[in-house]
C-alpha cells in the first residue's frame, strides 16, 4: 500500500480506526471493499479469536478463507489449522456425535492433514473410528511407537470383528438346524465381543427370553393342554403353590405329591376341607398304587395315575377341568406324544425316541429340541404348541 493512499483515503483510516477499537468485522468490510484482501482476512481471524461460540468462530474463520486469493497460501493454511483444531477440541469436549458432527469432523481431519498437522489429524480420525486414516497420519507424521499402537489395536479389532461374524454364521446355522443352546451360545459370545452393537444384544435378549427356563412347561398338545411339571414333592393349592388350582374349596397349600422309595404319596397339608378319596378325608400319607380319584374339598376333583417314571393328574371337575398335568423328577413323559420333556438348568428339551424327528415350521430338527416360548412343533403327526 502507498503512503499516499494511507494519508489521503478516508476508508483506509476509518478501517484501521475500526480495528483497534475492535471491530474487527467491520474493519474486514472496509478493507474488502478496497480489495485488501489479506488485511480483511486478518480482521475475521480476530473476529474468530474473540467470538464466543464454535459457531461464530467458524463463521468468521470461513468468511476470511473465503475473500484470500489462492497466493495467500500461508494465511489460508494458518486458517485451517484453526478450524480443524476448534472443531477438534469441541468434539472431545462433547462426545457423542450424530451424522452432521461426524461431517464436521471429517472436514476439520482433512483441514488438519492438508496442513501438515499430522497428530491433530490423527486424533480426529481416531474420534471417528477410521484406522486406516489414522495409521496414515502417524506415518506421515513419524509417529512410529503410536502408529504401532494402532497398528496393534487395529489387527485386534479385524479379528474380533472376523470372530463376531463367525459366531453369528454359527449362530444362524443353529437356529435353522433346531440347535437353540448352540445358537445362545454363539449369540452370547459375539454380544461379550461387541458390547456396543445394540443388534446383537436385542436378538439376544429376544432369544434368552423365549428360552423355557425352570421346572415346569405348559404345551397344547392337539386339542388337549398339558402341564409337565419337572418337580417333586409338588404342592398343590390355591396359591403360594407349584400346582394352582382354582376352586372356593381348596386352601392355599392344599396337599402335595411326593416320591418315596420310588412310588408316589399324597399327603394333605392341614388343609381347611380335606383331601378326599371317595368322599372320605385322608388321614395320613396315602400311597397311590393305581388310578384314584382325589378330591381337593368339594370343589376340585382330581385323576392320579402313576406310572415307573411319573405320575400324570388330570382335572376333572373344577374350574381348571380338562388340564393334564405330568409330574416327573427332572424327566416326564409326554404320553400322548411318546416323548420326555427334559428339565436342564438353562433349558428344557423335547425328545422323541431315535428313528423319529421332530417337526419345526417346514423342516425335521432331529429327535430332540430345545424348547421355546410360542414354538409350533409336530411331535409323531401331532401338533404341539409351547405356551409357557
Amino acid at each position: 500500500m502507498s503512503f499516499w493512499r494511507e494519508m489521503t483515503d478516508g476508508r483506509l483510516r476509518r478501517a484501521r480506526a475500526l480495528e483497534a477499537a475492535g471491530d474487527f468485522r467491520g474493519a474486514a468490510a472496509l478493507y474488502a471493499e478496497m480489495q485488501m484482501f489479506v488485511e480483511a482476512a486478518k480482521c475475521l481471524l480476530h473476529e474468530g479469536e474473540k467470538a464466543g461460540g464454535l459457531e461464530s468462530r467458524l463463521g468468521a474463520w470461513l468468511d476470511a478463507a473465503a475473500i484470500l486469493p489462492g497466493e495467500a497460501a500461508d494465511l489460508l493454511r494458518e486458517i485451517d489449522v484453526r478450524i480443524g483444531r476448534a472443531i477438534l477440541a469441541h468434539r472431545r469436549e462433547h462426545g457423542a456425535m450424530g451424522s452432521e458432527e461426524k461431517r464436521q469432523l471429517g472436514d476439520a481431519a482433512a483441514r488438519l492433514e492438508r496442513s501438515e498437522q499430522y497428530r491433530d489429524a490423527a486424533d480426529a480420525f481416531e474420534l471417528l473410528k477410521r484406522p486406516d486414516d489414522v495409521a496414515r497420519c502417524l506415518e506421515l507424521g513419524g509417529e512410529v511407537e503410536r502408529l504401532e499402537r494402532v497398528l496393534t489395536e487395529q489387527n485386534a479389532s479385524e479379528e474380533r470383528e472376523s470372530r463376531i461374524r463367525r459366531l453369528l454364521s454359527e449362530h444362524d446355522l443353529a437356529l435353522t438346524l433346531g440347535q437353540r443352546s448352540a445358537a445362545r451360545k454363539a449369540l452370547r459370545e459375539a454380544s461379550a465381543l461387541a458390547k456396543d452393537d445394540p443388534a446383537i444384544t436385542t436378538s439376544l435378549r429376544r432369544l434368552e427370553k423365549r428360552f423355557v427356563i425352570g421346572s415346569s412347561v405348559r404345551l397344547r398338545v392337539g386339542e388337549k393342554r398339558v402341564r409337565a411339571v419337572g418337580r417333586l414333592p409338588l404342592v398343590m393349592g390355591r396359591s403360594e403353590a407349584d400346582l394352582v388350582l382354582r376352586g372356593g374349596s381348596v386352601s392355599r397349600r392344599h396337599a402335595e405329591i411326593v416320591e418315596v422309595g420310588g412310588g408316589y404319596v399324597v399327603r394333605d397339608l392341614g388343609s381347611r376341607n380335606g383331601t378326599l378319596v371317595q368322599g372320605v378325608p385322608i388321614a395320613r400319607d396315602l400311597v397311590v398304587e393305581g388310578p384314584i380319584e382325589l378330591g381337593l374339598g368339594d370343589d376340585v376333583l382330581l385323576q392320579l395315575r402313576p406310572s415307573a417314571m411319573a405320575i400324570s393328574l388330570e382335572v376333572v371337575r373344577g374350574l381348571d377341568r380338562g388340564e393334564v398335568v405330568a409330574i416327573g423328577a427332572g424327566v416326564v413323559p409326554i404320553e400322548e406324544l411318546g416323548a420326555l420333556v427334559r428339565f436342564e438348568p438353562e433349558r428344557t428339551t423335547l425328545a422323541v425316541a431315535p428313528g423319529t424327528r421332530i417337526g419345526l415350521g417346514d423342516r425335521s430338527v432331529g429327535a430332540e429340541v430345545d424348547l421355546l416360548r410360542g414354538d409350533v412343533l409336530v411331535v409323531n403327526g401331532i401338533r404341539v404348541e409351547v405356551l409357557s
